[in-house]
This record gives structure tokens, C-alpha cells and sequence, in this order.
């Protein structure tokens, strides 16, 4: 039978993130998506002043009329909100599909680069904290781990065992799975740790760190490790395959930050994705 995955996640016109990178990286590989916008942007927030449409009261719309159908997901995939009045909505949606197997997948989307994103309140914060709390994976960068540890943000090559251990405890739950990115354990690399439940030590996958900064990312990398647990892969195996699906996206990506901004060129890669995926 054909996976099925709900993504609950905005709407970028333009920039390749969100909803518009994820969803062509599960179709390539055979998965069924039903989204929930949590909002509509013009663009992504690194262009000036786009233009945003606040979708809660359509989430709950929404949410109200599948009530009445009969509809069950393999996976939830939460990531940006915008803001935590949409907390309940989300909740909602939650306690109605987290059943059956299905996984929860929480992509905390609140910082990066050190810096927690403007929009990201105390509220939102403790409402990313619980969604956490349900979680069956968790998929903070490193930014988004700090916040939501209270702890500082660290700069440079760093270890990813403690962190790891302590999103795992913060859940509260003994089969949580944890997964950083931004992990650079070493001088011109970069990638992901994951720890799941029945790991004493994270397994960490790097790949050459390639100059520049591109929107999407995260959202492409959670896209390619998800499908790949969809697909009957170990999370050890997924968390490899979405760092090399990013690098092998990066290859064809300008550097130029004024066309980085239109996001990562992925499109051409879809197909290394299905083979690697499909074919182990």
C-alpha cells in the first residue's frame, strides 16, 4: 500500500523551501502527501517585506471537514508555524493522526545560525517543546536545539553526543529519536547525528561543506530522511542518505547570495534520490 505523509508547513512562493522543496522529494519516491499550510509567503523571509496570509483559521476549516473522512497517515511532519496561536490547530491534528504507527516527525522551525528567528516567542518555544514531548523524531538544527535546551549556542567543530542525549531526555520519552543538523565535527565538513532509542552513541554522516547559504535546506534534508524511514530504511541509513542527497543537490548551487536566495537546485537530483532510496 502507498505511504501516506501529512505535512504541516507553509507556502514560500518563492525561494525552493517549505512545502515546495519537501513535496516533490516524497512524490519522487512513490509517497502520497496531504498538506496543512500553517501560512502563504510571496517569498521566503530572507527577500524584503513579502507579503504573508495567516492560514489558521483555514487549518481548522480544513481540519473540521477531514474529520468527516477516513483518512490515516504513516507520518506528521510539523515544521513552520506561524506563531503559536496555531499551536492548538497542530494539537488537533495531532491527537486525530498520531495513531496507528504513524510517526511524528517534529522540525522545530525557530533559528538558525546561532540566532532565534524574530517571529519565535516563550510561547512558541514551549509549544515546540511539547509537540516535541509527543515526538516520535525530532529534527532540530543546532540553533533550535539550544533554544529548545536553554542552553548557548555554540560556534565551530562541535560534539554532538551531549546534545543528542539531552533533546532525547527532554522529550521524556524512551523511544524518541533525535536528529542535529549543521553538525561539524571537524574543519570543512558538515552534515547530521542521530541517536535513536537503543544507541548508547550518536551516528554521525558528513559530507565536504561547500561555501554559501541557501534556504531549504533543512526542509530538503528532512524531506529525503523521512521518505527514506517511510521506505523501511534504519534512521542511521536515512540520516546518511539525506546528507548525501543535499550534496549531491549542492553541486549545481550558486554561491552568488543574490541567486542563492531563490534556494537549492534539487530538482536534478531527484532522481539519484529514488535510485538510492528504492534500490537498498
Amino acid at each position: 500500500m502507498q505511504k501516506h505523509a501529512l505535512i504541516i508547513q507553509d507556502i514560500s512562493c518563492v525561494g525552493r523551501c517549505s512545502l515546495l522543496a519537501a513535496l516533490p522529494v516524497f512524490n519522487a519516491c512513490g509517497i502520497r502527501i496531504t498538506p496543512l499550510p500553517t501560512a502563504l509567503l510571496s517569498t521566503h523571509t530572507a527577500f524584503d517585506n513579502p507579503h504573508r496570509l495567516d492560514l489558521t483559521q483555514d487549518m481548522a476549516q480544513t481540519l473540521a471537514h477531514w474529520s468527516q473522512l477516513p483518512l490515516r497517515f504513516d507520518l506528521i511532519h510539523v515544521g513552520y508555524l506561524a506563531g503559536a496561536h496555531q499551536l492548538p490547530a497542530v494539537q488537533r491534528a495531532v491527537d486525530a493522526y498520531h495513531r496507528d504507527g504513524a510517526l511524528l516527525c517534529v522540525d522545530p522551525a525557530m533559528g538558525d545560525w546561532g540566532k532565534a528567528y524574530a517571529y519565535c516567542d516563550d510561547a512558541l518555544l514551549a509549544g515546540f517543546r511539547g509537540l516535541c514531548a509527543q515526538a516520535d523524531l525530532i529534527l532540530p538544527n543546532r540553533t533550535e536545539a539550544a533554544l529548545l535546551l536553554d542552553t548557548p549556542y555554540e560556534k565551530g567543530p562541535d560534539n554532538p553526543d551531549k546534545l543528542l542525549h539531552q533533546l532525547r531526555a527532554l522529550t521524556g520519552r524512551f523511544e524518541t529519536a533525535a536528529v542535529i543538523t549543521g553538525v561539524s565535527e571537524q574543519d570543512g565538513y558538515i552534515g547530521a547525528a542521530c541517536l535513536t532509542s537503543d544507541a548508547a552513541i550518536p551516528h554521525v554522516r558528513l559530507a565536504p561543506q561547500l561555501k554559501g547559504a541557501w534556504p531549504g535546506t533543512g526542509d530538503l534534508f528532512a524531506a529525503a530522511l523521512e521518505t527514506a524511514l517511510l521506505l523501511d530504511h534504519s534512521l542511521e541509513d536515512a540520516c546518511g542518505i539525506a546528507v548525501d542527497f543535499l550534496y549531491q543537490c549542492l553541486q549545481n548551487a550558486s554561491t552568488d547570495q543574490k541567486e542563492a536566495r531563490y534556494g537549492v537546485p534539487f530538482e536534478g537530483a531527484l532522481g539519484w534520490l529514488r535510485k538510492r532510496i528504492l534500490d537498498n
